[in-house]
């Protein structure tokens, strides 16, 4: 699947929302939009769901946004556990939209499904066929893209299905209904309906050959050479990110769409190219200028000090840079992890007006760097800037505010930007201009690096400001594959198909379609969406290769084994991976193989690649491990049981003398040492044996430890803290 970066842009698409989102009390719902009441609303959500009794506190909200009136409602619970129902109404027609539930889990453990795959499915099917009958004929159910589970004990087992849209006999994609499913009790956990009406569909007349296609694929290029930091899943992490250069989709198209009528590469402002790359696509660097690895100096941030600066050198900065406006007072301020530079914190400022003082919520928010005292960001209200009448300012005279804030602001780094399209859904409301300047090293682009900067048309002002600069240092680019060698590669991973897209042209209200060829998309979201620069080996978006994936399978060589359904479950999570689609459910279990199994299917660690030396080392840490054994050795049914109880944080209790016993002939056999792990693993249905005889010395199979780790993750225990 092609996996849509996190930009800077993304952050203020909500607030953009937001901004036309119309929300009245309880008492007012209703308009002339509606043409059903709140209370039918709620009728026809519990007319087609469950919603538990003790959910009591309900509240309700009537919303506009781009030409649509919804009903929100809202019902939670009021004492423990907690719990909450949603559910979104279409106001005009009664559809329902959106609906989600969640409950608090009372203890850590897994609820084992009791429904098969294709049992969920015809549960969801059932709720499709109820819902949108009227469009059912229209829908088409997406094979294949059941996501990674993860045994966390925190979420229900869930099973994932999606309907697209077909118009044409042509794939809609952004268009269709999703539907997931508890397979433990088979309750409807999250259901998610789009339909744009009134759309005006292309024929499928006279459509360029997919051969053309990948020609203007190629040539345009849309591909780009990009410099890529993988997501930071742990704040604490010292030291400086990884940087990857790697392949990937350039921001300038819509996911590398070609129209099928024109054959012509669509841009993000809805325009056609006529010929040639984008004018913003980047030229690859020569030798000559990219044979350092390192950036320059002056792209380096350097600490003011040894340490962090104050409270007070923090808001001295901010004042510094801007203006506070007047009649705000300092309210809050506090030191914060820096999500984008583990190991780095910043300062968290507000300013408000005195609620004691005035009745009008004005404030401004600003962050700055501890470590490095650069100020990062700016955001401010919004609703103080827009009194009066005065007529918005034009994009070009936005953006030269914008630059004339950069240049005062980051003079250094604004010689190392430049300015990128970016698309949003929907016509940019005229009060605000949205700006996003990508960072440069070695000429290359930095995907997520960079800054944004929002305008206030109307107040001439700076609305919202965010830099994000990584940093590291950045790899040689001088030793990377051909673009089109690249291309090839990439287009073998996910070929051109044809399906109908939407377009948001910036200057109209309404979407337009068009019919267009892009690469292979689906819902999953840990398939390789780049390429490794150097290599061309396929990459996912922690920059691990192939190899290193973690993603469900559905294994063919299980099928009447006993542990077929444990074994099935633990597929799902991506482990056991080792043979592919084969799980070789007799082989002897090796102590590194089960070891990586349960990291895998925690969920935790998939940004990790899980080296043997890491497994090793974390199981050892946690005390899963403590005797002398190499990832290599076979485990006999006393090892696996040390480990599971081990894992269950239950070694203590294993440890207690002269309490446990078993019902087994062999009984005599059992080391002394290993007597409560045993009886604790088969008491609580974790160890399988068949007959009175245990065998404690024979060495388990595969399956043996897929059925004894699913049934683990079903035990009822203490809080796991490296499960949470």
């Amino acid at each position: 699947m092609l996996v849509k970066k996190i930009r800077p842009l993304n952050i203020m698409i909500a607030l953009m929302l937001l901004l036309q989102v119309t929300i009245y009390p309880v008492s007012a719902l209703g308009s002339e939009k509606a043409n059903i009441t709140v209370e039918e609303a709620v009728k026809i959500v519990k007319d087609n769901f469950t919603i538990p009794a003790e959910y009591s506190r309900m509240s309700t909200s009537y919303n506009e946004y781009n030409n649509r009136a919804t009903y929100s409602l809202n019902w939670n619970s009021d004492r423990p556990p907690s719990g909450s129902f949603y559910a979104e109404i279409d106001a005009t027609n009664g559809d329902i939209l959106n609906m989600g539930q969640w409950q608090e889990a009372t203890q850590p453990s897994l609820k084992l499904p009791i429904l098969s795959a294709a049992e969920a499915e015809k549960i969801a099917t059932n709720l499709v066929s109820k819902l949108v009958k009227q469009h059912q004929a229209e829908l088409q159910l997406v094979k294949g893209e059941q996501q990674i589970l993860s045994l966390s004990n925190t979420q229900p087992f869930t099973y994932n299905f999606r309907w697209s849209r077909i118009v044409n006999n042509i794939p809609f994609p952004g268009n269709g209904v999703t539907v997931s499913v508890n397979g433990a009790d088979r309750q409807i956990i999250n259901y998610s309906y789009t339909w744009n009406e009134d759309l005006n569909f292309p024929q499928a007349t006279d459509v360029i050959s997919p051969e053309r296609a990948k020609q203007v694929f190629t040539e345009t290029p849309m591909l780009e050479l990009q410099y890529y930091i993988p997501p930071v899943m742990d704040l604490q992490t010292s030291g400086p990110q990884q940087v990857l250069l790697v392949y990937q989709p350039s921001n300038d198209f819509y996911g590398g769409a070609v129209n099928a009528l024109t054959g012509k590469p669509v841009s993000l402002d809805g325009q056609e190219l006529s010929e040639g790359p984008s004018s913003s696509t980047v030229t690859l660097p020569t030798k000559a200028s990219s044979s350092s690895g390192v950036q320059s100096a002056s792209t380096q941030d350097t600490p003011q000090n040894s340490g962090q600066i104050s409270q007070a050198e923090a808001i001295n900065i901010v004042k510094k840079a801007i203006k506070i406006p007047s009649g705000l007072v300092l309210q809050s301020s506090n030191l914060n992890p820096d999500w984008r530079n583990p190991g780095e914190q910043v300062w968290f400022i507000q300013w408000s007006t005195d609620p004691a003082k005035t009745n009008e919520h004005r404030y401004l928010s600003a962050r700055v760097n501890a470590q490095t005292g650069v100020f990062i960001g700016l955001n401010q209200s919004l609703e103080a800037n827009l009194k009066g009448n005065s007529k918005p300012i034009s994009r070009k005279d936005a953006q030269k505010i914008a630059e004339d804030f950069l240049k005062h602001i980051q003079p250094e780094r604004f010689k190392l930007l430049n300015l990128r399209q970016e698309g949003y859904p929907g016509k940019m409301p005229d009060n605000l201009q949205m700006f996003y300047y990508v960072r440069l090293v070695n000429g290359i682009p930095v995907a997520g690096d960079g800054i944004r900067v929002v305008i206030n048309a109307q107040s001439k002002e700076v609305y919202d400001y965010d830099l994000t600069w990584t940093n590291s240092q950045f790899p040689n680019s001088s030793e990377v594959i051909p673009i089109d060698q690249a291309t090839e590669k990439f287009l073998q991973l996910h070929p051109l198909t044809l399906n109908y897209t939407l377009i948001y042209p910036p200057s109209e209200e309404q979407p337009e379609v068009r019919l267009v060829y892009q690469p292979k998309t689906d819902s999953i979201p840990y398939l390789p969406s780049m390429l490794d620069a150097q290599t061309g080996n396929p990459m996912d978006v922690f920059g691990k290769t192939q190899s290193q994936w973690s993603s469900p399978r559905i294994f063919t060589d299980i099928q009447g084994n006993y542990a077929e359904k444990e074994i099935g479950i633990i597929g799902l999570t991506g482990a056991f991976g080792e043979y592919g689609e084969s799980f070789h459910p007799t082989e002897k279990i090796t102590v590194g193989s089960l070891l990586r199994a349960i990291l895998t299917a925690e969920g935790n660690n998939r940004n990790l690649v899980l080296s043997d030396e890491i497994v090793l080392k974390t199981a050892k840490e946690r005390g899963w491990l403590q005797e002398d054994m190499n990832l290599g050795s076979e485990l006999s049914r006393a090892d696996l049981s040390k480990i599971m109880i081990r894992y269950l944080g239950l070694d203590a209790s294993a440890k207690a003398k002269d309490i446990y016993t078993v019902p087994f002939k062999d009984l005599s056999t059992i080391q002394p040492d290993a007597l409560g792990y045993i009886a604790l693993a088969w008491g609580l249905g974790i160890l399988h044996v068949d007959g009175d005889t245990l065998q404690p010395t024979q060495t388990v199979t595969r399956a043996d430890a897929a059925y004894a780790l699913v049934h683990a993750y079903a035990v009822d225990r203490p809080v796991n803290p490296y499960l949470r």
